[in-house]
């Protein structure tokens, strides 16, 4: 069965809208690979959802511990997968989707509750495995290749950046900035004659109007910005060479474009990034802001004009952000999504086509092209020989690569493939898990892995899948490692 997505996150005035936001740079990665409808609660601030997003919306009256069974009412959990994000969505919770058969990605901040979730997705630099109660089965997603980054910030992240001198500030605190810290940072910027303009950038719930009166008397230097949709944010961005932003989604959206950045925290979940980023040497250490003045503000920022390190800080952002967020989140899905059906007459051609890729000749031990006759005989043999098991790897019921085991008297030896399509997304092993678990229904012996000494990456992948290190061998005059599974281990 096809899958489908629910994206299920809040946002408001009193609650922030991060995680929202978050989702939405989610929804822009899975958007052509899933069919998808964003769920949110009445008191939502719904106007920030985008108007192209099938949304639904949960009754004020439903509670979180109702929540499950009033969607388990709509949705077919067969047929659906929930990706939550958001601070409601407890152990509880989590177990109680799982009850209902849903398959449950969950994006987390803080590390607290224990998991239930088939996957959950920690963003954060500083977060580590140790950290997590989880189920056996829970699969951890960790650090800032996970970053949940919309597309075009995404592909700013993959550019190199220079900074000569610092005169244009970029400033933003997010959604709601209660504290009201954006005008803080903007008085005390102002106090600096370095600075010629000043960005200033306001969420969708930022309910304060001293800064427009800041802006009327300071026209000259002070541009507000608000709702700006992903392209002129980023343009909003590009103008500048310095920035004071919490550790949030701005924060790593700011990270992609390159440049200094004064950051800190000013409520919990904003604690584990920052501290993270800091050790990553990616941010200016600003602290706990939330009870900033301006001549805190004014503190932090004179100093930061006399580094001569700027180009550091910038390198370092290009290392942790370096714009792969899409197919590590696809690969997440697509791991939780995965099928297997036996090949048929009609798989010949795309398994021809997948086996002449250039990166699957390189590590074959025939590396010359295969012709289509030659295939068209060989695969007609394999399909139908009760002595080959040959799996076609379903990604939501596409094609995306093939397992087969050839089996022999005292043991079989397995071969794997993936569509170019699939690559990237960390899938090989997952491939390796679960058609090795099919494998051993029906058959007892070993299998063993011929593996070219010098393909590492083949050998991680197997080593995750269960395989260990049996032998070398010299296969057709090729030095190889041979690794074996037993039904014990799988």
């Amino acid at each position: 069965m096809t899958k489908k997505l629910i994206f299920r996150a809040d946002g408001n005035a009193a609650t922030g809208l991060g995680h929202l936001y978050r989702l939405f740079a989610l929804v822009e990665m899975c958007k052509i690979d899933y069919e998808f409808i964003f769920i949110s609660k009445e008191t939502s601030t719904l106007n920030i959802i985008p108007s192209s997003y099938k949304t639904k919306l949960i009754p004020g009256l439903i509670t979180i511990d109702q929540e499950p069974d009033w969607l388990v009412s709509l949705y077919d959990p067969s047929e659906y997968i929930i990706v939550a994000d958001g601070y409601q969505f407890s152990s509880t919770y989590q177990k109680n989707i799982k009850e209902k058969g849903f398959k449950l990605i969950y994006i987390d901040d803080l590390a607290q509750e224990h998991m239930y979730a088939d996957v959950v997705v920690n963003h954060s630099p500083y977060a580590h495995e140790s950290h997590f109660s989880k189920e056996p089965y829970t699969k951890l997603a960790l650090g800032t290749k996970y970053a949940l980054l919309r597309p075009l910030f995404l592909d700013e992240a993959k550019q190199n950046k220079s900074i000569q001198f610092i005169d244009s500030a970029f400033i933003c605190f997010g959604g709601v900035d209660s504290l009201n810290l954006t005008k803080k940072a903007v008085e005390a910027v102002l106090k600096s004659p370095n600075f010629k303009q000043i960005h200033v950038v306001l969420g969708g719930a930022y309910a304060h109007e001293e800064i427009f009166n800041l802006e009327e008397k300071q026209s000259d230097k002070i541009t507000i910005y608000r709702n700006l949709p992903e392209d002129q944010l980023i343009s909003v961005m590009k103008k500048c060479n310095f920035s004071i932003a919490p550790a949030s989604t701005i924060l790593y959206e700011l990270l992609c474009v390159k440049m200094p950045v004064l950051s800190g925290f000013y409520v919990e979940n904003q604690k584990n990034i920052y501290k993270g980023l800091v050790e990553e040497k990616v941010i200016i250490e600003g602290g706990d802001f939330s009870n900033y003045t301006v001549l805190d503000f004014e503190e932090k920022i004179n100093p930061i004009l006399q580094r001569k390190d700027i180009d550091l800080f910038l390198s370092n952002q290009h290392e942790l952000f370096n714009g792969n967020s899409k197919p590590q989140f696809l690969g997440l899905l697509n791991q939780i999504n995965i099928s297997f059906r036996k090949a048929k007459p009609k798989d010949v051609t795309i398994v021809f086509n997948w086996s002449n890729d250039e990166l699957v000749r390189i590590n074959s031990y025939n590396s010359n092209r295969i012709e289509f006759e030659d295939h068209k005989n060989w695969f007609s043999n394999k399909i139908t020989n009760k002595n080959t098991l040959f799996l076609i790897a379903l990604i939501n019921n596409n094609p995306a690569g093939m397992v087969r085991f050839d089996i022999k008297r005292e043991y079989s030896v397995v071969g794997i493939l993936i569509s170019k399509s699939y690559r990237g997304q960390k899938l090989a092993s997952e491939f390796l898990t679960e058609s090795s678990k099919a494998y051993f229904k029906k058959h007892k012996v070993p299998i063993l892995a011929y593996i070219k000494k010098e393909n590492k990456t083949s050998v991680k992948v197997f080593e995750k899948s269960g395989y260990t290190y049996l032998k070398d061998e010299i296969i057709h005059g090729i030095v190889s490692f041979v690794y074996k599974l037993e039904k014990k281990s799988c």
